[in-house]
């Protein structure tokens, strides 16, 4: 009995350690986002969700994409920001991301960036998931 209750508590605390190591905040968004922009192999020509799904500790808090009337790629790119300042905001961390080229509609995500001020919600979110990666580039 006392030694399952002592693998329970050495259970519990490797369990709380590794949910606090991926719970710490980011103290250099610049560096964190550049490991990405590093890495840009594993990301280009998979979905965007996998590369939200490995943004652990800092999620895109804004997203501003670059609509053209080009049918064959109307949605080149999209400014990703990792604070909630304004979106036009100068000097902040951007994530750059160029996009696969599609035929997609971009009327959805013209009206989620004017509805939510450009707010990265749940609608944004699940329109970009899908999207393929093409480049990665990380500027201040």
């Amino acid at each position: 009995m006392k030694i399952q209750a002592n693998i329970f508590w050495v259970s519990i605390l490797l369990f709380l350690s590794g949910f606090l190591q991926a719970q710490k905040p980011v103290s250099d968004t610049l560096a964190y986002a550049k490991k990405f922009e590093t890495n840009k192999e594993k990301y280009i020509g998979k979905p965007f969700s996998l590369l939200l799904k490995d943004m652990v500790q800092l999620q895109p808090q804004k997203a501003k994409s670059d609509i053209k009337d080009n049918q064959d790629n109307p949605l080149p790119s999209t400014l990703f920001r990792f604070s909630n300042k304004d979106i036009n905001s100068d000097g902040e961390v951007t994530l750059v991301i160029k996009w696969k080229p599609d035929s997609s509609p971009t009327t959805p995500i013209e009206f989620f960036e004017q509805e939510h001020n450009y707010r990265f919600t749940v609608n944004e979110r699940n329109f970009f998931e899908k999207k393929i990666v093409k480049d990665i580039t990380v500027y201040k």
